[in-house]
């Protein structure tokens, strides 16, 4: 039932964000959220006791809520993925999700409160997560994400919305199958390499031992 209310004055606080005109000057307030949930301003205290305590709220909703869209597309658990099997599965919900201003709203405020960012990097950090992968890949990486970034805050504010959504979408999921290609072909040549290398030393090794090589090494008897 607690639940059911933190949820209740949670999404009471990002309607009031969609009801203004404009992403600039959304001003939230206990009261104002506390009536638009139909609670008393205690009784959403109760929950939040503070503005902070609410916009952080606000912000771990959101961010959640994206997680779990990401989880649903990819159909895996974050931890079971790969960085590029984890960057399409945004790419494919930033230019699908339906998004709003105050979605934009909750995602921009977080930027000059880093109370309010941590609760993005917790949730959506692992997602675009690249360790292991060389800078080639890592920048391409981000490039696709940063379409993705793009087109759902375009579609957010309407501010210079794509006219092909689709096109824009290809294109960064083009972008994350370079990076697998590249990183694909530099694990096998390094593996390549590798074996090689191993094969030189067992052959010098053979001959050293039977006296035909011409390395350093000494044959004691």
């Amino acid at each position: 039932m607690a639940g059911d209310v933190r949820t209740r004055i949670l999404e009471a606080a990002k309607a009031l964000a969609e009801s203004h005109d404009s992403v600039q000057g959304v001003t939230i307030s206990l009261e104002s959220v506390a009536h638009q949930a139909g609670l008393t301003k205690p009784g959403l205290m109760y929950h939040f006791p503070s503005k902070q305590a609410l916009m952080v709220g606000v912000v771990d909703h959101a961010a959640e809520h994206w997680a779990h869209m990401l989880a649903g597309q990819a159909g895996k658990p974050v931890g079971e993925l790969s960085s590029f099997e984890r960057h399409r599965a945004y790419v494919a919900v930033a230019t699908t999700a339906e998004v709003s201003r105050a979605d934009y709203w909750i995602f921009s405020d977080a930027l000059y409160h880093p109370t309010l960012a941590e609760a993005w990097s917790g949730h959506l950090g692992p997602w675009f997560d690249t360790v292991g992968l060389d800078a080639q890949a890592v920048s391409l990486l981000t490039a696709a994400r940063f379409c993705a970034d793009g087109a759902w805050m375009s579609e957010a504010t309407g501010v210079f919305r794509s006219t092909d959504l689709a096109a824009v979408r290809e294109h960064a999921l083009g972008l994350i199958d370079t990076a697998e290609r590249l990183t694909a072909g530099n694990r096998r040549t390094g593996a390549e390499e590798s074996a090689a290398a191993g094969e030189c030393s067992a052959a010098e090794d053979r001959a050293v031992a039977d006296g035909t090589g011409t390395g350093t090494r000494e044959v004691t008897a």
